[in-house]
């Protein structure tokens, strides 16, 4: 055996433990919500297909039915079965497997308004940057000076979304909360308690922007993603409490910090004179079809993410770490 095939399966290995601790809370979900293997053995099916076409096909040339199988492993009627579907039936598989398009939409747009609300001086107390978000009034008022809920929501959605559907929901989430006229925004939100959609459709979108960077950094393609974390076992209860706190408080600040120079960035990156004329989506912070635009105004997107967890620790040789 070559010694480029014994380090490929080397790799392997080392990539497919790796993939086994990942998957470990996945298969306890899944469990959990009475989601069987035959269920995620056809998701991956489809996920495999997806993106061995996605990775490989080009402009000229279309990647073939048996080049997928020899690829993937998925049986080759398996294959021409999910890229010959119809596109009603396409349709109905994307929602089956990866969800309802309009869940996401709605879990989005409060994520969007939330961050409007904490970033852009308008909303903040004293019209200034860096100050904590201010009350604004539930009934649109004819004072200039002092804004309102239906701005904030036609300021993202234009005219697509009644301000009262949006209340009502983040009332119902406690994203916000009623204090005489004026509304209150949770300063921890948007982490809502309430609300499967909502609390899905961050676990999909983080995780999976987690996992790409991971990847990303294994693959050794590009210039590796900054992607660490600190852990310590063998704690009391009460250093665990202490280290929670100072880990929230952190957190929070920074992703506040964080958030108003993106709000700050995105406003320069479309000043109004683009934006008069742009859609709905490049308004509110989504980028419009890359294919139509030059190397130049290619629009991205940035996701940081920071996250703390705990449980009953096993004795280990290895008990801190900066990594």
């Amino acid at each position: 055996m070559s010694q480029q095939n014994t380090d490929k399966q080397q790799a392997s290995s080392l990539v497919l433990a790796a993939i086994a601790k990942a998957l470990k809370p996945i298969a306890r979900l899944l469990l959990h919500y009475g989601i069987g293997y035959p269920q995620l053995i056809a998701l991956l099916k489809h996920l495999y297909v997806d993106v061995a076409e996605e990775e490989l096909n080009t402009p000229v040339k279309r990647i073939s039915d048996s080049r997928i199988t020899l690829l993937t492993g998925v049986h080759r009627k398996d294959v021409a079965r999910l890229r010959n579907v119809s596109p009603e039936e396409q349709g109905e598989l994307t929602k089956s497997f990866l969800g309802d398009a309009s869940s996401d939409s709605t879990a989005s747009l409060g994520a969007r308004l939330v961050a409007e609300w904490l970033a852009n001086p308008r909303f903040l107390e004293g019209g200034i940057d860096g100050n904590p978000p201010a009350p604004l009034a539930i009934r649109t008022t004819e004072n200039a000076d002092h804004p309102d809920f239906q701005e904030l929501v036609e300021k993202i959605c234009k005219k697509d979304m009644r301000a009262r559907s949006v209340l009502d929901e983040w009332l119902r989430l406690e994203i916000v909360s009623i204090t005489g006229e004026y509304l209150t925004l949770n300063t921890e939100a948007f982490a809502p308690t309430k609300g499967l959609d909502e609390k899905a459709y961050f676990f999909g979108r983080n995780i999976q922007d987690h996992l790409e960077a991971g990847a990303s950094n294994l693959r050794g393609t590009t210039a590796p993603f900054f992607d660490r974390s600190v852990f310590y076992d063998r704690l009391s209860l009460q250093s665990l409490d202490e280290l929670t706190a100072l880990s929230k408080k952190g957190a929070s600040a920074l992703l506040t910090q964080i958030n108003s120079r993106a709000h700050s960035l995105q406003e320069r990156d479309n000043p109004p004179a683009l934006a008069s004329g742009s859609s709905p989506e490049l308004a509110s912070g989504r980028a419009p079809d890359a294919s139509s635009k030059t190397k130049s105004q290619e629009q991205f997107r940035f996701n940081l993410g920071i996250f703390n967890y705990h449980t009953a620790s096993e004795q280990q040789a290895e008990t801190s770490s900066d990594d």
